[in-house]
């Protein structure tokens, strides 16, 4: 049971990873482009707690540094740090409606998503070029509120599939 729930985890990291790779122009707004695999990282943390989450970031951060063009490693750092920290609201015992379909969930991936973005931005920023803090503002902020808005569609659908449930 336990193998089969990981696994689905990796398979929805694959997809994830995929998605947000051929699909980037078309999700893009502005130059700004959601964080799909955070998502995954915040639900990984709220559902199996903050050790999975921190392995699990780590792992599909890696993979996803070494399918694009991004820095080894870069990804693999902030999506760990992700887990870590939406790991701290994990609730044991909750299952993956309980954890998805609430608010906690929306509320941890915006959270998440701007200590995510601070520490990305941060490693690509070089003091000459543009001011951390403008930089941040234009593009982190904007990019953490479009992820977080994305994450109000699992939160609909987990909360719609717990009140049927119920």
């Amino acid at each position: 049971m336990i193998m089969k729930e990981y696994g689905l985890y990796a398979v929805l990291a694959l997809l994830t990873i995929l998605v947000s790779t051929v699909a980037s122009n078309l999700l893009s707004v502005g130059g700004i482009t959601p964080d799909l695999l955070l998502l995954v990282v915040v639900a990984v943390a709220l559902t199996k707690g903050q050790f999975a989450a921190i392995i699990f970031g780590f792992a599909s951060g890696l993979i996803f540094d070494l399918i694009s063009t991004d820095v080894v490693g870069s990804n693999a750092l902030v999506k760990m740090l992700a887990g870590y920290v939406a790991g701290f609201f994990w609730r044991e015992g909750s299952t993956v409606s309980e954890s998805i379909g609430s608010l906690r969930y929306v509320t941890v991936t915006l959270l998440c998503a701007f200590v995510h973005n601070a520490v990305y931005y941060l490693l690509y920023t070089r003091p000459a070029d543009i001011p951390f803090v403008e930089f941040y503002l234009k593009n982190g902020v904007a990019a953490a509120l479009y992820t977080t808005a994305l994450a109000l569609l699992p939160y609909f659908y987990a909360s719609r599939r717990r009140e049927e449930g119920a």
